[in-house]
C-alpha cells in the first residue's frame, strides 16, 4: 500500500506544482480584486499541496527502497526528514513563484533566456548564450 501511494502520488504532486507554476507565469495579479485574490489563492494552494504530496511520496519511496535493501530507518527519523524536506521544498517553491510574479511576463525576456529560448518563433535571431 505504501509503494502504491509513492508511485501514484508523485506524478499527481508534480502535476499540481506544474499547474501552479504555469498559472503564475501566465497571470500576474496587480490588484486586490476577487479574481486576482482567487487566482493567487489557487496558485498558493496548488503549489503547497503539490509540493507536499510530491515530497512526501519521494521520501516514502527513498525510505521504502532503503527498507527493501535491509536498512531500516526508525519512523521518527523518517517523519522528521519528511517534515523538513516538505517545508524546505514549499519555502523555496514559494520564493521562486514570487520572484516569477515580480515582473510582468515579457515574452522577449522570457524566451531569450532559460529553457524557453528554444521555443522562439524567429529562427533568424542568434541563440543567446547563457554562460
Amino acid at each position: 500500500m505504501q509503494s502504491a501511494f509513492a508511485v501514484i502520488a508523485l506524478p499527481i504532486g508534480l502535476v499540481l506544482v506544474a499547474v501552479s507554476v504555469v498559472t503564475a507565469a501566465l497571470y500576474t495579479p496587480y490588484t486586490t480584486s476577487r479574481v486576482d485574490t482567487a487566482i493567487t489563492a489557487f496558485i498558493g494552494v496548488t503549489l503547497q499541496l503539490g509540493s507536499l504530496v510530491a515530497t512526501s511520496s519521494a521520501v516514502l519511496f527513498v525510505f521504502g527502497s532503503l527498507g527493501f535493501v535491509g536498512l531500516d530507518v526508525p519512523l521518527l527519523v523518517q517523519v522528521v526528514l519528511a517534515y523538513a524536506a516538505s517545508h524546505l521544498t514549499i519555502y523555496v517553491a514559494c520564493l521562486k513563484v514570487t520572484s516569477l510574479q515580480e515582473r510582468p511576463m515579457d515574452p522577449g525576456v522570457v524566451l531569450a533566456s532559460g529553457p524557453l529560448r528554444f521555443l522562439r518563433s524567429d529562427p533568424g535571431e542568434p541563440a543567446v548564450d547563457d554562460s
